[in-house]
């Protein structure tokens, strides 16, 4: 079985959503287009190739769920999940503040379009989530392989935590599906047909969105 390595790829209190067991299996085909793979520089200059990034294809079986299509978000960077391998563990919410600043990320990918997001715009966001979610994953890294145009997101989802435009309601249509291993990466879950939450910031984050594209592309141009 090929590992999704996500090369990427936290618990704190919170109720459970659903405490039956889910099983979550990641598609498995690992390659384009059910698959997008994002390179870029970090901070201190490292290169860092074919990270494969949010969303996932994702179905859910057990707990009322039938090969129920999901698509999902990685919490932990380096953690391997096995792609077509079904992992038990439960789907609940989180109140804490990293959680409810990446399912704001979450949102504005799926106001984006999901897939049709375009790459530059899916890597920013997916790296932005994985360096919230880093202080509590079993296999944060230290340091961070911090990706610069994931840096305005992060900054635009900690406004929206802190100035009460993105509520614990807001949050709670993303629940986080908990693995039974703590070793294996935790997801954020969008529903199939899942609606955006509207919120102020959108206009803003568009055009960051768009500068994160014009990040990529003059990126691409400048390789070798």
């Amino acid at each position: 079985m090929f590992k999704l390595a996500l090369i990427t790829l936290c618990l704190t209190l919170s109720w459970v959503a659903r405490a039956d067991t889910v099983l979550l299996t990641l598609d498995g085909n690992l390659s384009s287009p059910d698959y997008a793979f994002y390179s870029y520089t970090d901070t201190a200059g490292a290169a860092q190739n074919s990270i494969p990034v949010s969303p996932y294809i994702t179905y859910l079986n057990g707990a009322g769920y039938n090969d129920s299509l999901v698509w999902t978000f990685c919490y932990d960077f380096y953690s391997p999940t096995n792609v077509g391998e079904a992992f038990p563990g439960t789907l609940a919410v989180f109140t804490d503040t990293a959680t409810m600043e990446a399912t704001f990320l979450m949102n504005e990918l799926n106001a984006f379009g999901l897939l049709n997001t375009p790459l530059a715009i899916r890597g920013a966001i997916s790296l932005a989530v994985w360096e919230i979610m880093n202080p509590s994953s079993t296999t944060g890294q230290v340091p961070f392989p911090s990706d610069p145009a994931a840096q305005p997101w992060e900054a635009l989802a900690a406004q929206a935590v802190a100035d009460g435009s993105w509520t614990a309601a807001d949050s709670a249509r993303y629940p986080t599906w908990v693995p039974e291993d703590p070793l294996i990466q935790r997801f954020g879950v969008i529903f199939d047909n899942e609606v955006p939450a509207p919120e102020p910031t959108t206009p803003v984050l568009i055009g960051f969105g768009f500068l994160a594209l014009a990040i990529g592309i003059r990126k691409l141009r400048t390789e070798p």
